[in-house]
């Protein structure tokens, strides 16, 4: 249905009053839920909810839009009772999962992706899930081996190649972080963190020495222009691209906020401009 529609069916749903069929509320919750009303969406599968108590479908729809309306204690009660009511459906664990791992429980997010995986094992993003999970917990190890199989079922995966990065550094496999990078902004080349990350091992490269080295993240917030370190790393990005001309442009803002960082990242660009050779912008 369009949006034309969709507000049809709720003017006519609402004008009906009090529903008797728990499917009603639930649609209508699906209805509100397409037009942006997170609160009416809730109300009507808590509705569904109050009619059929084992209505699963309400239960993690309405786990889904607390979560999405930033409650996630609230969105957990609802996706374990799913978990419950059908255990033979993977979602319902998968979801449970991400819950757990937006209240900071990485230990219950890998037991519950586990147990979602054990009913369907070709779920990309649980594979994700469980890596990010790991390499919050310092298990490089299986993060490797869970985003391995991430990207394996998806190599469309941005995020898993940026996390299999983050892993490969805490094995101490820096060309495979490299690398891993690489791969991340081949898919996305707007992945700021992953530039961040990047410029951050070749600096590693350029100094030989990683405690001299900071990895930043902007963590979702807008990119801050105005702050030398960033502007230094994200350069240092574009010089392992090869994007030698990127880095010239920010050059001049550096000279102006952080000089020397400015006369470091000069003598790159120089080197990489004088070494620079037709390259495939492909990864294979």
């Amino acid at each position: 249905m369009n949006e034309d529609e969709i507000r049809q069916y709720i003017g006519k749903m609402e004008q009906r009053g009090a529903l008797t069929d728990p499917s009603d509320y639930y649609n209508l919750g699906v209805a509100y839920n397409a037009l942006g009303y997170k609160e009416k969406a809730i109300a009507a599968y808590r509705s569904a909810i109050d009619i059929n108590s084992d209505y699963a479908e309400a239960h993690y729809n309405l786990g889904c839009t607390l979560f999405e309306s930033g409650s996630p204690q609230e969105a957990k009660t609802e996706f374990e009772l799913v978990t419950r009511i059908k255990p033979d459906i993977a979602l319902g664990f998968f979801m449970l999962g991400t819950t757990y791992g937006a209240l900071g429980l990485g230990a219950q997010l890998i037991e519950a992706t586990q147990r979602g995986l054990k009913i369907d094992p070709d779920s990309a993003d649980a594979y994700y899930n469980l890596g990010y999970a790991y390499n919050k917990l310092g298990n490089f190890t299986k993060s490797v081996e869970a985003l391995s199989q991430a990207v394996a079922l998806d190599r469309q995966q941005a995020k898993a190649y940026f996390e299999l990065g983050k892993a490969y550094r805490g094995l101490g496999r820096y060309r495979a972080e490299y690398q891993a990078y690489l791969y991340a902004l081949s898919i996305r080349n707007d992945h700021v963190d992953a530039q961040l990350y990047l410029g951050a091992a070749y600096l590693k490269d350029k100094r030989k020495d990683e405690e001299a080295v900071a990895y930043l993240e902007t963590q979702g917030r807008k990119f801050l222009q105005d702050n030398p370190e960033y502007l230094f790393y994200f350069a240092l990005g574009a010089l392992a691209l090869r994007l030698v001309d990127q880095a010239k442009t920010i050059l001049p803002i550096l000279q102006n906020i952080g000089p020397q960082l400015a006369e470091e990242l000069q003598l790159y660009v120089k080197w990489e401009a004088e070494n620079l050779a037709p390259t495939s912008k492909t990864f294979h």
